[in-house]
């Protein structure tokens, strides 16, 4: 995950709460992503498998 993501995500968590989106390059990469301080609760991220190898992460932030 790059320096931008991470501060973006912390950035971010100062707003009201909507879902995003977010493509990551990998399942670890989306896993590590919505682990990430604020890390997201128990129904907050949603993942899909994308027919590139990729993964979609909606997320509540």
């Amino acid at each position: 995950m790059s320096d931008s993501e991470v501060a973006s995500k912390e950035a971010l968590a100062a707003a009201p709460k909507i879902w995003r989106h977010i493509v990551q390059a990998n399942p670890a990469a989306a896993v590590a992503f919505v682990n990430r301080a604020p890390a997201q609760q128990a129904g907050e991220a949603v993942f899909s498998n994308r027919s590139d190898g990729k993964v979609d992460v909606y997320y509540f932030l």
